[in-house]
């Protein structure tokens, strides 16, 4: 996956100076991820990202804008080392890389143009959905339906798109991105079905990112 990542990564960066001469860059953030599993007790924790973009101008004011980003997602679910024993709180984390296309329009100027604020929008793709225990605790139980945490565990390829909306604010070669991420699609949906309980759940995630770009910026 390490390969696949820096293999995409170096395409995006080639083209986008090959064949369009415009901003390429990298960008690095941190993200809060919003478990909405209907089978799982969760609370948020703050994880990080890390990728490349690429621009393509589409008017004075407003551009496309892809992202090709590794992302670790973390969170705690409430769970127990066996029936009888005392709930706790236990660390999970899943990692994912995330393909996003943004359409970003500059709304307002400052500065002489060198500072702009803007909106943005757009779908996000998303790769693997492998949710693990940390501190060796995949054999807990997990409330309210005592689901064996190693149960969420999944190797498979799964792809989960989500609708991604936020604002942005650049200063000549650095810019930041705030979004709220709406999850389209259940990632519970290739586990294993149980016999006890439906799974399922449309997760959502808030990121914000730092982008430095090499080369022009308007």
């Amino acid at each position: 996956m390490k390969r696949i990542f820096l293999l995409a990564s170096l395409f995006i960066v080639f083209t986008s100076q090959a064949q369009w001469d415009e901003r390429s860059g990298i960008t690095v953030g941190t993200n809060s991820y919003l478990n909405k599993a209907n089978f799982l007790s969760s609370k948020s924790s703050a994880g990080f990202s890390v990728g490349v973009v690429s621009t393509v101008p589409i008017s004075e004011y407003s551009e496309f804008i892809v992202e090709i980003t590794y992302n670790r997602y973390k969170m705690e679910l409430l769970g127990r080392e066996d029936f009888y024993a005392k709930p706790e709180w236990i660390k999970f984390h899943t990692d994912r890389v995330n393909l996003t296309a943004i359409y970003d329009y500059d709304i307002l100027h400052f500065l002489d143009e060198d500072l702009a604020i803007g909106v943005n929008g757009g779908p996000t793709l998303s790769v693997l959905n492998n949710m693990k225990a940390e501190s060796g605790k995949d054999y807990y139980l997990l409330d309210p339906y005592q689901l064996n945490a190693g149960y969420l565990a999944n190797d498979a390829l799964v792809f989960n798109v989500y609708a991604s909306l936020g604002v942005s604010a650049r200063y000549r070669n650095l810019e930041s991105h705030l979004r709220y991420n709406k999850g389209l699609t259940s990632p519970y949906r290739t586990l294993p079905k149980s016999d006890y309980v439906t799974l399922d759940g449309k997760d959502d995630f808030l990121s914000f990112s730092l982008v430095y770009y090499f080369g022009n910026f308007f």
